[in-house]
């Protein structure tokens, strides 16, 4: 007590300093993705009805209407992840019955999923691809085989795992989101998922999808982290 008498600014001022580093979150220390349309590729699947996207203020709005498209880009280096983060708010979400539902083609839609390619092995060439995964590899910096999907507002719990019906290759992983604030009357939810072991990361993909369920709704994305 009588050094904290004799030094206080000695003592509590670098104190004070070491409690606000320590209350950094990673959120505040992780990469932020600017939203911006130049920095991402619009991949659109044959034969199924696109999103709108709109960029505005480093936010990302997704107009879905019966739909399904996504946004790609691709990194120019090799992220190791193991924290993603970012702010979302939804009008409607998707029809999906249960979590069973959601295992199924019929059921393989979401009000938002982050994409996260991973770094694989060289991959043999495939001339069978369909023109947009075509797309995809000319974009790519790395090869990729492999990808994980962090879906909001699932019907699994909170960190359940489930393959893509469409590609075994593709792990979906259910993830918490917590309400965060009100904006201009819109509420916004915050989602976060921490990787046990980081993965490596060589793509982003922002997606949508309401084809399946015949679903209309709009997302609005912003402040996504990664670290």
């Amino acid at each position: 007590m009588t050094r904290m008498k004799r030094y206080p600014f000695i003592l509590f001022v670098p104190f004070m300093v070491i409690v606000h580093v320590n209350a950094l979150s990673a959120e505040t220390l992780a990469e932020i993705i600017p939203l911006q349309e130049e920095n991402f590729e619009h991949i659109e699947f044959s034969r199924i009805k696109s999103n709108h996207h709109l960029f505005h203020d480093q936010q990302l709005q997704i107009n879905v209407d019966g739909s399904a498209s996504f946004l790609m880009q691709a990194f120019s280096h090799i992220r190791q992840v193991h924290h993603v983060i970012f702010e979302w708010s939804s009008d409607g979400v998707p029809q999906i019955k249960n979590a069973e539902h959601e295992e199924q083609r019929q059921g393989d839609d979401a009000v938002f999923k982050l994409g996260l390619l991973l770094k694989t092995a060289d991959a043999f060439p495939n001339p069978f691809l369909p023109p947009w995964m075509k797309r995809v590899e000319t974009l790519l910096n790395f090869p990729s085989e492999n990808m994980i999907y962090l879906v909001v507002e699932a019907k699994h719990s909170t960190g359940e795992r489930w393959a893509n019906p469409y590609n075994k290759r593709a792990t979906m992983v259910s993830i918490a989101s917590t309400n965060v604030s009100t904006d201009n009357k819109r509420d916004w939810k915050q989602a976060s998922y921490r990787f046990d072991v980081p993965v490596d990361v060589v793509a982003l993909w922002l997606m949508s999808d309401g084809d399946n369920t015949n679903s209309n709704f709009t997302v609005h994305i912003k402040n996504i982290r990664m670290k």
